[in-house]
């Protein structure tokens, strides 16, 4: 466990959770609940493929459709990041308010823990005991 990352979370509390009320088992459970969020850079070709929406993909004009099979075939992990040239001609082919970018952005989007957020893995009892042995409380 990297006490460096844990203990100032215990202690300083800095998204308001209520550590300082909580029994050990509450931190844990709370830090080892999924609501945070975190946005990925890239995508799957799958991903991709599957949140094109086939109406959407066969109105874009034959150019358009090549530049969006030249990206599915990258295979692998796509880089839709803000600056990335995939993202660029995703949003140019299929248009900022469409269902394909909609659900190509919420695939982007995963649930995580806060352990997970701040890198720890499983967060235990046992750590936040020693944690807050640490902190003195």
């Amino acid at each position: 466990m990297d006490y460096t990352v844990l203990v100032p979370e215990v202690r300083d509390d800095p998204l308001g959770r209520g550590y300082a009320g909580m029994t050990d088992a509450e931190v844990v459970a709370d830090m080892n609940t999924a609501y945070r969020q975190s946005v990925a850079d890239t995508l799957t070709a799958s991903q991709v493929y599957e949140a094109t929406v086939v109406s959407e993909f066969q109105a874009l004009s034959d150019a358009l459709k090549v530049y969006v099979r030249d990206i599915l075939g990258l295979g692998g992990d796509i880089a839709v990041g803000p600056s990335s040239k995939a993202r660029a001609v995703l949003i140019g082919a299929f248009g900022v308010g469409s269902t394909t970018i909609t659900a190509l952005a919420a695939a982007l989007v995963t649930s995580i823990t806060r352990a997970a957020e701040l890198e720890l893995g499983s967060v235990s009892s046992g750590h936040i005991k020693s944690a807050r042995e640490q902190i003195g409380a």
